[in-house]
């Protein structure tokens, strides 16, 4: 065998994920509203009105994940369905007064669970690695046009 665990980027990302996700799921179950939850409130925070695919690529679901989440986020009354006004077979989806109300209740706790990930996992970076490594995640591993 050619390869290690250790040496494998896959490995490595998925303990990360897993451990931030347990961070936010921890810091988010006391307002009742799921990390996914929270990603799909921020887009529909930034830009209400929607479309479900929209939104799945925003947060990066597949559609029948997407369909689940929208469900119970209906479900738990913070978002709303509601017909395209121009194309009555497409659905828009809308944050709800109660679901306005938790995005914004929720901006200090996320500030709070952003500082205890970039602590726990940035505490001995600097700024510029930190700055680069994200940039390296948003644009997912292309190396186009940067660096340059």
């Amino acid at each position: 065998m050619n390869w290690k665990k250790d040496d494998l980027l896959c490995f490595h990302l998925g303990v990360a994920m897993r451990k931030i996700s347990r961070i936010y799921a921890e810091g988010l179950a006391a307002y009742e509203v799921t990390p996914a939850q929270l990603f799909m409130l921020s887009c529909l925070a930034s830009q209400n009105g929607q479309k479900p695919s929209e939104l799945a690529e925003a947060v990066q679901l597949d559609a029948s994940s997407m369909t689940g989440l929208l469900d119970r986020t209906e479900k738990a009354k913070l978002i709303r369905r509601m017909r395209d006004p121009s194309d009555r077979r497409a659905l828009r989806i809308y944050l709800t007064p109660q679901g306005e109300e938790t995005v914004q209740r929720l901006e200090p706790v996320i500030l709070q669970l952003q500082e205890k990930v970039h602590q726990d996992f940035f505490g001995g970076y600097s700024e510029e690695q930190v700055a680069c490594f994200l940039e390296i995640l948003r644009n997912g591993g292309s190396s186009q046009d940067r660096f340059s």
